[in-house]
């Protein structure tokens, strides 16, 4: 079956349950919601196996080809061939050799992946424009039906990240749910995704209904941003330039979220910037703030779903085509250095570094500035090469913003992705920060500032640190860390904080080696995990059964259309610092 006849029957009956909810009763909506979200699934998980089956058709995973690409070349002009054809009966030995002949001749790569060794991104054949679009109207419809207006202004992964943290641990004892996998290293080159992917369709659903709809949205967003990157763009142009349609109503942004779950490529993240740059300069103060927020996203899902082509940007010292960047730091410089009394919003810093991080020829400059001269020196080098060497000053002074620490933190991400290059020049700056920012984090209590309007908890910051370190050197973040969990004066809260960033740590994938093939760091950490369950057992049977309690009585009041209440993003974060303190 086709899959734009497949999609279109998901789509209509996704329709049909949202009719009925409508008139439901507050005991059957639930059940209604339930139901939408698992077509979602079904629709996200559908688009992710035959994006699958492109890449085994190349050989690039060991699954067997479903696809028929020789009978459906992209090239030929069918939008509705160009899905591909999948044989119910399965192919025999020599139609599958054909269909991978096929599909080397008729898709191109379009950059590289990474996972121990590299291997070539391919898009699926485009879908047809009609159900392209009725498949981001409906992810639209979801995606900004189910967030907060406010959670754009989330300063930075960290703390969205903890709501998934949140939602793992309440997953554990009231289902068996789990987020959608949306890794383009799972889809490329991931093993029995099929059953996979259906398991991820029929896992129960927790209370955490917002966080999973926007999951199920996203990773549609990601599909059809790849299939037609067309719409995609033409969607985020229509979003910016609206913004300027606005007059002296403040925009929210939300739509443009889609960005962060976009399949993206060096030069689809060109035109982005392009797009981007065009309205910086002309909309009001709070749009920048949001317009920054969601390019720093933007820019880390580049990263992360094109892994292979960053590191070679890095290896061979180039940029993405265009010529927009210098002029989206000067942008953000001049935000910067508006603010010279009360420091400047974080997302400003961490654009700032992440935008550096796709210009290697800069980041070199930079180096050999800040790490020879050690200083932020007036001598002929630009604003934005003495920009790192500004940041590590901050950090040696007694009341460091927050907005350094973060973009100091960017930069630590950045170094953990290219631990496959020894001594670029972003791991030389890394290790110059390191001693400094451990240093603040540490003592956050005396050396932190937190930014007024939107302070970050410090042990989020503090996870976030200390799983980049167990990435980059394991051995020598353990002789760190290890003294201030295991001493008898330890606090809960500083033990909570270890257990998430080895958690973390251990869920990356952009580096060489993996930490849990380096013995010590098994050995340690085991003894330690250990140690810590017989120490908290009853807390710790007590806080779920409070968790499991909690949730249910949530999940029984919860109406149709609304995010259940202290569960979205905020309310997630907020409970973390509760609990840790």
């Amino acid at each position: 079956m086709r899959l734009c006849t497949l999609l279109r029957r998901l789509f209509s009956l996704l329709e049909s349950i949202a009719r009925a909810s409508q008139s439901a009763d507050t005991r059957s909506s639930t059940v209604y919601q339930q139901s939408q979200l698992l077509v979602l699934r079904v629709i996200a998980m559908g688009m992710f196996y035959h994006w699958h089956q492109i890449y085994a058709s190349h050989g690039i995973n060991s699954d067997k080809p479903l696809i028929n690409l020789a009978l459906n070349n992209p090239a030929s002009g069918s939008a509705d061939a160009a899905d591909g054809d999948v044989d119910d009966e399965g192919a025999d030995d020599n139609g599958a050799a054909a269909a991978a002949a096929a599909a080397a001749s008729a898709y191109q790569p379009v950059g590289a992946g990474f996972n121990k060794g590299d291997f070539n991104l391919f898009y699926p054949g485009p879908l047809e424009e009609p159900v392209a679009k009725r498949a981001f109207g409906i992810a639209f419809e979801y995606f900004r039906s189910w967030i907060s207006p406010h959670s754009v202004r989330l300063l930075a992964d960290t703390v969205g990240n903890q709501s998934r943290f949140m939602f793992h641990l309440r997953s554990t004892h009231t289902s068996q749910s789990h987020p959608l996998s949306s890794s383009m290293m799972d889809i490329a080159v991931g093993t029995n995704m099929l059953q996979k992917f259906v398991r991820a369709c029929i896992n129960e659903p927790t209370a955490d209904m917002g966080l999973e709809i926007q999951e199920a949205a996203g990773a549609i967003f990601m599909f059809v941003s790849a299939t037609n990157w067309n719409i995609a763009m033409q969607r985020a142009k229509s979003c910016l330039y609206l913004v300027l349609s606005r007059g002296d109503e403040v925009a929210d942004l939300t739509d443009i979220r889609f960005l962060e779950f976009a399949t993206m490529d060096i030069s689809r993240l060109a035109q982005i910037i392009d797009a981007f740059s065009d309205v910086f300069a002309r909309v009001k103060p709070a749009e920048q703030l949001k317009m920054a927020i969601v390019l720093r996203r933007t820019i880390w899902g580049f990263i992360a779903r094109c892994g292979g082509t960053f590191i070679d940007m890095h290896r061979k010292s180039y940029r993405p085509p265009t010529n927009r960047i210098e002029q989206l730091m000067d942008g953000l410089r001049a935000i910067i250095d508006s603010h010279a009394r009360s420091s400047a919003h974080p997302a400003y810093y961490q654009l700032m570094v992440m935008l550096l991080m796709i210009c290697p020829d800069t980041v070199s400059l930079a180096a050999e500035h800040a790490i020879e001269h050690g200083e932020a020196r007036e001598d002929g080098c630009s604003k934005h090469v003495r920009c790192l060497a500004r940041i590590h000053q901050h950090l040696t002074t007694r009341d460091v913003p927050e907005g350094i620490v973060l973009a100091s933190q960017e930069l630590q991400r950045v170094s953990a992705v290219l631990t496959v290059l020894p001594g670029n020049n972003v791991s030389r700056l890394s290790d110059m920060f390191e001693a400094e920012l451990n240093s603040v984090l540490l003592d956050s209590g005396t050396r932190l500032a937190p930014y007024r309007e939107e302070p970050i908890d410090p042990k989020l910051l503090l996870i976030s640190n200390m799983a980049c370190q167990f990435q980059l050197n394991p051995e020598k973040a353990l002789q760190l860390f290890l003294p201030r969990v295991t001493s008898s004066k330890s606090e809960p809260w500083m033990q909570l904080v270890f257990v998430h960033a080895v958690s973390s740590a251990l869920t990356q994938r952009y580096y060489l080696k993996s930490i849990n093939e380096v013995a010590m760091f098994n050995k340690l950490v085991a003894k330690l995990f250990l140690d810590l369950l017989r120490r908290n057992v009853d807390t710790i049977q007590t806080i779920s059964e409070q968790q499991a309690a909690g949730a249910g009585a949530q999940a029984r009041s919860a109406g149709y259309g609304r995010r259940l209440q202290g569960y979205g993003s905020d309310g997630a974060v907020a409970g973390f610092g509760t609990a840790a303190r």
